[in-house]
């Protein structure tokens, strides 16, 4: 069995598991009908911008088409619109093939990539927004983060359902993931950031994950987590679960607080580095309605599990 066909069957096995059978559309099996090449230097029959090899794809599409995007920096915004679902995005690693871009608020138009599309399946990618962390040599980059406000600033909005990441990587400082809405699975991702750097009202599974919280000020904690369930009603189900991840990192983080009445967050198995702050959580937009959160720490490990002092 190929690389190809063996990641279906996992990411089936793990489809079936997490959205239900109804939630599956199987993009006409195992076979991918065409393949696209994305490379910065061009050539015959090759895309030079990712956003290009996306529009070329039909709408309405309902087999597997794949994009393979070669190593390189790709400084631009794109998005997978609604209607081309069935998508394979595919870069050569999550160190050599980076989507970046530079833009900050509101939040969601500043997403250096937005997946609306439903059926997609991404590997070995890392989405950058460079906007709070531009690299700079350290006396530049100390005057320009004066000038510059901490802001929203999103690496990638995932809006479709039944989307898959694996080894795909996040990078931002406020708002990096926004983890919108639909069901998805991310495997062995990397996400960086601190102020919310998780955030969203989706139904989302991570597993074997690394999140780093890039902490600037030991006096602010940030938060690795920000659910905004706000109904019970509007998805029963709905709520982050990290299982066997691991949070690292400097400064101090809290695991999450809640961006809705209703927020859902689990951690089990997971490692806690010495940065998560004794509290834990903090009820936010919660706050009084606390009776309505889940936040929860099942078999974690690490010097930062300690829950002691956690809030009640």
């Amino acid at each position: 069995m190929n690389f190809i066909s063996s990641l279906f069957l996992f990411i089936t096995t793990i489809s079936f598991w997490i959205y239900g059978a109804k939630g599956i559309n199987n993009c006409g099996g195992n076979n991918i009908v065409n393949t696209i090449v994305v490379n910065q230097q061009g050539g015959n029959g090759v895309f030079t911008k990712v956003q290009d090899a996306i529009d070329s794809i039909q709408s309405n599409n309902d087999q597997w088409v794949k994009i393979y995007i070669n190593p390189g920096i790709y400084t631009e915004k794109a998005r997978l619109p609604k209607d081309k679902p069935c998508v394979i995005l595919e870069g050569a690693s999550i160190h050599n093939t980076v989507i970046t871009y530079d833009d900050h608020l509101p939040a969601n138009p500043s997403a250096t990539f937005v997946f609306d599309a439903s059926n997609v399946i991404v590997k070995d990618i890392t989405f950058k927004n460079s906007y709070n962390v531009a690299k700079l040599p350290r006396k530049i980059k100390e005057r320009k983060m004066q000038e510059r406000q901490i802001v929203p600033a999103v690496a990638a909005s995932v809006y479709g359902d039944n989307n898959t990441f694996y080894r795909c990587g996040f990078i931002g400082y406020q708002d990096t993931l926004f983890d919108a809405s639909g069901r998805h699975y991310y495997k062995e991702c990397y996400i960086e950031g601190e102020v919310d750097f998780i955030f969203g009202y989706a139904r989302s599974y991570y597993e074997q994950c690394i999140m780093n919280a890039i902490g600037r000020d030991i006096n602010l904690p940030g938060f690795v987590t920000a659910h905004g369930r706000g109904k019970p009603e509007g998805d029963p189900n709905g709520g982050f679960v990290f299982n066997r991840c691991a949070i690292i990192g400097t400064g101090n983080v809290n695991l999450g607080r809640a961006w809705g009445p209703f927020a859902r967050v689990i951690f089990h198995g997971t490692y806690f580095g010495s940065l998560i702050t004794p509290q834990g959580w903090d009820a936010w937009n919660g706050k009084g309605q606390e009776y309505k959160i889940t936040f929860a720490e099942v078999n974690c490990k690490g010097p930062g599990r300690n829950t002691n002092d956690r809030v009640s």
